[in-house]
């Protein structure tokens, strides 16, 4: 074992390592802890928009309600 192979060892694991980060896509790179928890926090909101249905006559849009498990209307001022 020498310096001189240790060194070339670590040069091409670094290589190998930046070239697999530079060619690998975002959507198949592993979530992070931050993700996860971002995820759980979104999931776990009481009001989540319903994407297919149209606002009502008075420009109330669609939510569902977690917690009573209904669909509600809520007017959204967008200025």
């Amino acid at each position: 074992m020498s310096l001189a192979g240790i060194g070339n060892a670590a040069t091409g694991t670094l290589l190998a390592d930046t070239i697999t980060k530079l060619l690998t896509s975002e959507k198949n790179k592993p979530a992070t802890k931050g993700d996860l928890i971002s995820i759980i926090e979104k999931l776990n909101a009481r009001y989540h928009p319903i994407k297919n249905l149209p606002a009502n006559h008075l420009g109330d849009y669609p939510y569902y309600d977690m917690q009573e498990g209904i669909v509600i209307y809520i007017r959204v001022n967008n200025y």
